[in-house]
């Protein structure tokens, strides 16, 4: 697969106060491709990962994809950006079902073909669409979180801690889930995570550190993820 520059995060700066949060950061993903990003906690990865998803302006810098700025506009960042928070986004009173149609701009039959053939199905939300939201698991919330964010068929998906609280077949299943959107759906992936079997999915890899956001090897052990982070 050809992979070409996508997605392009320039110059973003953030400041609370006197408190600079973000100074300078630049990210490019291109398409098909996992980009990862480690930090400590309170780094700045959630500032970032808001103002890169449209939900948080910068001060400066821009947002561009495919060359064409999209950051002066949250309905174009909508278009080509999804996220998927950490906190579960959910109704916990309705139907999995249900909770896809709030989300969903197409009608019900074409909603049922996504779940009987296209990415819903992959994400195995056929299996649970008639259960309340409040009776499934772990996994399953994540699966149907990350399903609403594709139904508008983003460049770039965002994913904050994606396998937090999942057990082992959780996790393992969004790292398949991440390798198969990126390997044959061809969708961008930016994920924060500190779970290192997530992070060897990813093509490329960052650390936000001291405001500043470089990119790092791929691969490195606990131990010098620890030291690099600390």
């Amino acid at each position: 697969m050809i992979r070409f520059v996508m997605i392009e995060i320039k110059n973003i700066n953030k400041n609370y106060g006197s408190a600079i949060i973000l100074k300078d950061v630049c990210l490019s993903v291109n398409s098909g491709q996992c980009v990862g990003i480690v930090g400590a906690n309170g780094s700045g990865k959630t500032t970032l990962l808001s103002i890169i998803s449209g939900l948080l302006s910068c001060d400066t810098g821009s947002i561009l994809v495919d060359g064409k700025v999209i950051s002066d506009s949250p309905k174009h960042i909508a278009k080509y950006i999804s996220y998927v928070p950490q906190e579960n986004p959910l109704i916990d009173e309705l139907t999995a079902f249900d909770n896809l149609r709030l989300w969903y701009g197409g009608n019900k039959a074409s909603l049922n073909r996504e779940l009987e053939e296209g990415i819903l199905h992959q994400l195995g939300i056929h299996e649970f669409k008639n259960k309340t939201v409040s009776k499934l698991s772990g996994g399953m919330k994540k699966r149907l979180s990350i399903g609403i964010a594709l139904l508008g068929k983003p460049k770039l998906l965002i994913m904050d801690e994606p396998s937090a609280a999942l057990d082992l077949a959780g996790k393992y299943k969004i790292r398949e889930y991440m390798k198969s959107f990126t390997s044959q759906l061809g969708y961008s992936i930016i994920v924060v995570s500190h779970d290192q079997n997530e992070l060897s999915v990813c093509d490329k890899l960052y650390l936000l550190k001291d405001s500043n956001l470089q990119q790092i090897e791929t691969g490195l052990d606990d131990k010098t993820l620890i030291e690099l982070i600390s």
